[in-house]
């Protein structure tokens, strides 16, 4: 028993620390055991000394654990405060029961006993006297002063001076208590207001400066402070200090209450009256860091409390509320409307730049932490729980201040809904997150019985949309059915498993089964059956046998750990309890047929059909079994309503339990019926029996009551007319079917035809006929057209909708998790789907319109984004003037300033806020704006230093990774925003980085959540309140700039042509315009390809470049991308630069590429294992034909300004068998002819398809000023 009991410990504790233990780093002995007693790997290395050491030490802690008592009491002492200061302190000696504390035996009841045990209050204590004894000696040793006790017979109590107390609070407890005796202290010793600290005071005016209403609020203004030491909660004069220092004891009483005064805190105390006598001040930021974060020292003195008054203290309430700022209407000139969460994130910009606060705002950072980790998640075509699927795929873990982000291990598809088709579609998980939570959580419970606990923050998609504002009898959208391509199973083994699930009987520890089955025909063909499997596997299977007998059913035996085995290696868990079957993940993967299959036997031996509830009814002991069941029918788009009720087991105790009872009634049924079905033809007859009439179970019904009751009251239409037997829907007492509401739909027809007036003008007439004519004469056609577009786009969705039933609230303590979903951002988990930049243009804009002279603000951000801002402040901000200093011939000097001072946004890129640094700290910026701040995540670098040295009134940054690695990061991006705010950087690293990073200090991630939380606003890309979906097809133009080489050249041959194309005609003109358009799109692409010589090619071409970083970033998250150009040769350049660059094998199919090695080349790019990453197709020969759906993104580094042609390209991975978002890159030089064309093309887009040739003969027909406009290279176009 005590070997079971050591074993099952043991387990149990590796198993609760596998996801909370985290390996401790040291070379120590002591490490190594921890690490042993907590990881996967039991054993201790070391030397033999040191582990001979140990074994000694653990020993000895062993017996200091046993000397205190025994199993049911140990000794406690008990510590008394005085009735008077001078009087002694008593230690009371006591017995204390382990299994409840407060039973306390005193000693003098102890020495009362006349035998071996101690009765007292119906307990016994075993040998009290002599263990009372041995501990106090043990005691004594670890204690001195309670040796004089023990000079007595009968030691009840020992007497203390106050400085041996203070010693036994402060020093022995402890020790006392690691040996297993238990100590009680005066409840004020723990609490620590009973200590010298200190208190800071911070006044400030009850108006702010005047500054402030101009938005110039500077951290470094002064404020008034002063610094008290306080007693407890009591303040201490000079005096009081020295007259309580005076009496030269550790516990003192102040005011009738005892508290402590150590030695250590009276010389830090005397310290710091010394530096702070009087009143001072103080920076704001300085404020700001003890008002956001109460805790820490000054000059040794722990601070217990900070008062900050006027507006200061108003100030501080604000930021402390995070994203609730007074919601700003938008600027009038704002040529966009800003949707709720873009409000909220300019109103909070607005009111951060009002204060003059430095602000982050972050992108894709949290992701609702939702799930609690017995949620069940539908991931990889299995339905498994959070806590699981992150344990089973998280990898490479980190922290970013709140909790953890891991990649996953392989690649995972969840499913999730597509908002703009109404559609379920599976979408990759990109990451997922866990954070420890000790909240109230709460349950939500369906009508069908699913179930899920989430976060108060989380939201779920009901027709409300995307909410957490949830309430009892919402409902919730469902999937109508969950998507998973599954391989094919052996069907052989599919029967077998699915009857050896239903009917069978494992033996744990042998590979015995049995299956029980009163049709003897039916155990035949499954004995023939697995003599199939064994044979096809090579399977040793000892002569299955049938038995019969009068007493129990006739069952099939079957003796083979071969098959055993054999099942173990597919995952499958042998030898379960009726209570714990699962189905194995082969079968839960599965293809469709497979899993009808596996349902079908299921069924068959299972389920059974109920004539009087016209449904199919299933049950099991295992509630896993039964939730698996309901995934597998969701696949067909069955619904199964799931509850729990007492039944008579089957196991032969007939004793009552709980099983999980499966419905499938009404709709599901009859989907049943038509996809799976029952191998029994008594049992098929029954189901179409109960399947014959239409039957509504008010169940994944369509929320529609609301639009038709509407609809009904403005027409006037009896019910019977709209579609409808009765006005039980329209009352809302029933929900729609499909199929109910479909004949609403097309009721609707008739009147708007003007049909159904004619049919009721026939002479066959009743008594509705009156009515239902006057309604056709007053018909609103508008608004009955607009129900049955609303009643369509409901039955057009593949989702469900269920009512919520209750609503509970839980107290929870321990991990939640959340996954980020490319594209989508939303899953399916438990049945249930769960769940920018114009905020700072709108800011600019308010700026220049509250104020009448508002100097220049400042962008800086990537090279290849700066046209991007460009262009989005013309386009959302047209009033604004916007400046590029960019490229070589960029502005200097005075004529740099002159410029700045005519715009109201320059824009530039990292690269030149380190070069120009000097020119551009010429300028006070009203704002200076970082976009991708994260490129100032290395403090030490030079633009970093540089962007830090911008002056300006307000700085803001934009990312979606504040923290990527390292804390440190978040430290520099801080210290732009408010210098100095978070400390030193070393001073970061000591009180943050190292506790939070290395031993994940609670407290510490606390303490910097207080101070950096009120200057980040976190914007959730996985809500979908706040960014739209992206569709599964995402295309994105990318503009590169020219270099200095290219635009030479370029020049250089636009003006050669276009005087060659001015003196010429007819088809030689023609010839002339499309050889210049090769020329310069040869050009853009790279000055080789138009050169011809074989020269290098890095840092030569701005495509290049930025094509090289898009497929760095690709590579890096272990996608493949398609990359499409015109020109073989190109192709070939960049097949041997990208091979050279990333040390990966390229891929090149062009139209000289043989055709057993393009499908080889298809094959294996196509391939799970190994596969080159990148493919490289010209577009004639790769532009059809090809199917590469294992590439998710693809690059077209040159334009065939056809769009028909692009998408013919694009869709070789944008097709049937993609199961991830398509991203398209369509690569643009700007201020070329490439942007140029592009543009024209967009401004006719309707008729792009019919003016737009299948080449570029259509450009020939420009007129040669027209051409001239297209072909000239505008300043813009050459970077730096």
């Amino acid at each position: 028993m005590e070997d079971f009991l050591a074993t099952a410990v043991d387990a149990a504790v590796r198993e609760w620390h596998a996801t909370n233990w985290h390996p401790l780093k040291g070379d120590d002995v002591a490490v190594s055991w921890l690490n042993a007693l907590f990881g996967p790997d039991p054993s201790v290395e070391g030397p033999a000394f040191t582990l001979s050491g140990l074994v000694r030490a653990h020993k000895a802690w062993v017996r200091q654990l046993q000397v205190a008592g025994d199993a049911a009491f140990r000794v406690c002492l008990r510590l008394e405060v005085p009735d008077t200061p001078e009087a002694n302190w008593p230690v009371e000696f006591l017995l204390q029961a382990r299994d409840d504390p407060s039973l306390l035996v005193p000693a003098s009841e102890v020495w009362k006993a006349r035998g071996k045990t101690v009765t007292y209050l119906n307990r016994r204590f075993n040998e009290p006297q002599e263990r009372l004894l041995t501990a106090l000696g043990y005691a004594s040793r670890l204690f001195p002063p309670l040796e004089r006790s023990l000079r007595e017979r009968r030691p009840t109590e020992a007497a203390l001076r106050t400085d041996e107390a203070y010693t036994f609070l402060r020093e022995a407890a402890p020790l006392l208590e690691q040996s297993s005796f238990g100590v009680l202290v005066p409840p004020w010793w723990n609490k620590p207001g009973r200590r010298l600290g200190a208190r800071l005071k911070v006044n400030s005016s009850k108006e702010p400066p005047s500054t402030i209403s101009k938005g110039i609020l500077s951290l470094e203004n002064l404020v008034a402070y002063q610094w008290e030491v306080v007693l407890g909660d009591q303040t201490l004069t000079r005096e009081e200090f020295e007259a309580l220092v005076r009496l030269k004891a550790p516990l003192v009483q102040l005011r009738g209450q005892w508290v402590v005064l150590n030695p250590e805190e009276i010389e830090a105390a005397i310290r710091f009256w010394e530096r702070h006598q009087a009143e001072a001040q103080m920076s704001v930021l300085e404020a700001l860091m003890w008002g956001l974060n109460a805790e820490g020292e000054i000059d040794g003195l722990p601070v217990g409390d900070v008062e900050v008054t006027g507006w200061l203290s108003d100030l501080l309430e604000r930021l402390k509320q995070g994203d609730q700022p007074d919601l700003l209407s938008q600027p009038e000139g704002l040529e966009a409307e800003l949707r709720p969460y873009q409000q909220r994130g300019f109103s909070w910009l607005a009111f951060m730049r009002r204060w003059g606060l430095g602000a982050c705002l972050a992108d894709d950072m949290g992701l609702g932490k939702c799930l609690a980790r017995d949620s069940f998640v539908y991931v990889n075509g299995l339905d498994q729980t959070a806590e699981r699927a992150w344990s089973s795929y998280a990898k490479d873990e980190w922290f970013d201040g709140e909790g953890f982000w891991a990649t996953p291990s392989e690649p995972l598809l969840v499913n999730a809904i597509d908002e703009e088709r109404g559609r379920i579609v599976p979408a990759p998980v990109r990451r997922l997150y866990r954070q420890y939570v000790r909240e109230t959580l709460r349950t939500i419970r369906l009508e069908d019985g699913s179930s899920i606990t989430i976060t108060h923050a989380h939201r779920l998609l009901t027709r409300k949309g995307w909410t957490n504002e949830l309430e009892v009898g919402d409902d919730v959208c469902v999937p109508a059915a969950l998507l998973w391509e599954g391989q094919p199973e052996d069907p052989d083994l599919v029967t077998f498993l699915a009857w050896q699930l239903a009917e069978g009987h494992e033996l744990p520890e042998r590979g015995t089964i049995t299956i029980s089955q009163q049709e003897t025909e039916r155990l035949e063909e499954l004995r023939q059956v697995l003599q199939r499997i064994g044979q096809r596997y090579g399977l040793k299977i000892n002569r299955p046998t049938i038995r019969c007998s009068s007493s129990k059913a006739p069952a099939l035996t079957v003796n083979s750990q071969a098959y055993r085995q054999f099942l173990e290696a597919r995952g499958y868990e042998w030898g379960k309890g009726s209570r714990e079957k699962a189905i194995p993940p082969f079968i839960m993967q599965a293809d469709l047929e497979s899993v009808r299959l596996f349902l079908r036997n299921y069924f068959e031996a299972e389920a059974s059909t109920v004539p009087g509830r016209r449904s199919i009814e299933i049950s099991s002991a295992s509630p896993l079994l039964i939730q698996q069941l309901s995934v597998l029918l969701r696949r067909f788009g069955i619904w199964m309503r799931l509850a729990t009720n007492q039944k008579r087991a089957t196991n032969g105790h007939g004793l009552f339990r709980t099983y999980s009872i499966g419905t499938i009634e009404g709709t599901a049924a009859r989907t049943f019926l038509q996809q799976i079905g029952f191998i029994s033809p008594e049992k098929q007859r029954r189901l179409e029996e109960i399947c014959a009439p239409m039957n509504n179970p008010n169940i994944a019904g369509v929320p529609a009551s609301e639009i038709v009751a509407e609809a009904v009251a403005t027409t006037r239409r009896p019910a019977r007319p709209c579609g409808m037997h009765n006005p039980v829907y329209t009352a809302g007492s029933q929900q729609f079917s499909r199929a109910s509401l479909e004949r609403v739909v097309a009721a609707g027809d008739g009147p708007l035809s003007g049909a159904a007036e004619q049919q009721y003008r026939q002479p066959r007439r009743s008594r509705w006929t009156a009515q239902t004519l006057d309604a056709c004469a007053g018909l609103d056609e508008e608004q009955l057209s607009a129900t049955q577009q609303q009643s369509q786009y409901l039955l057009d969705q593949e989702i469900f909708h269920c009512r919520i039933q209750t609503i509970e609230e839980v107290e929870y303590d321990g991990w939640v998790y959340d996954f980020e979903v490319a594209g989508h951002h939303n899953f399916v988990a438990n049945n249930i789907l769960c769940h920018n930049t114009i905020q700072t243009i709108a800011l600019l804009q308010r700026d220049r319109e509250e104020h009448e002279q508002v100097p220049p603000a400042l962008v800086v951000c990537p090279t290849s984004v700066t046209g991007n801002w460009e262009r989005e402040v013309r386009r959302f901000a047209p009033e604004m003037h916007v400046m590029l200093h960019h490229g070589a011939d960029r502005a200097s000097g005075q004529e740099f300033l002159k410029q700045v001072e005519a715009h109201d946004v320059v824009i530039t890129s990292y690269g030149l806020a380190r070069r120009d640094a000097d020119l551009l700290s010429h300028v006070r910026w009203s704002t200076v704006i970082l976009d991708e701040a994260q490129n100032i995540k290395n403090p030490s670098a030079q633009q970093t230093k540089a962007v830090r040295r911008l002056p300006t009134d307000f700085r803001l940054a934009l990312t979606g990774t504040p923290v990527e690695n390292r804390l440190s990061e978040l430290w520099s991006i801080m210290h732009f925003l408010n210098p100095g705010f978070l400390g030193s950087q070393k001073g970061f690293r000591a009180e943050f980085a190292l506790p939070i990073e290395r031993y994940h200090d609670q407290t510490a991630t606390q303490r910097l959540r207080h101070l950096v939380g009120p200057f980040i606003l976190r914007r959730v890309k996985t809500d979908p309140t706040i960014i739209q979906d992206l569709p599964d097809k995402l295309e994105m133009k990318v503009y590169c700039n020219l270099t200095p080489e290219q635009a030479t050249l370029y020049e250089a041959v636009v003006r050669d042509s276009m005087q060659q194309i001015e003196e010429s005609e007819g088809i030689q003109r023609r010839g002339l315009v499309l050889s210049t358009l090769l020329k310069l799109k040869q050009i853009c692409n790279h000055p080789v390809q138009f050169v011809g010589d074989r020269s290098p090619l890095a840092g030569r071409s701005g495509k290049l470049a930025r094509l090289t970083e898009m497929l760095e970033e690709v590579l890096t998250i272990d996608e493949r991308a398609l990359v499409f150009t015109q020109f073989a040769t190109m192709g070939e350049m960049l097949k041997s630069y990208l091979q050279e660059t990333f040390g990966r094998e390229v891929l090149f199919l062009h139209g000289g590429t043989p055709q057993k090695q393009r499908e080889r080349m298809i094959q294996r790019f196509q391939s799970s294992d190994g596969a080159p990453p990148c493919f490289i197709l010209s577009l004639k020969a790769g532009g059809v034909g090809l199917n590469l759906t294992a590439a998710n993104h693809v690059f077209h580094f040159d334009r065939w300004w056809n769009p028909a042609v692009e998408n013919q390209a694009t869709d070789r991975a944008f097709r049937i068998g993609q199961t991830r978002n398509v991203q398209v890159h369509k690569f643009l030089c700007v201020g070329t002819l490439e942007e140029n064309i592009d543009q024209l093309i967009e401004s006719k887009k309707a008729l792009a398809e019919s003016i737009v040739t299948a080449d570029e003969s259509w450009l020939t027909e420009l007129s040669t000023d027209d051409l001239r406009e297209v072909l000239t290279l505008r300043p813009e176009a050459v970077g730096e």
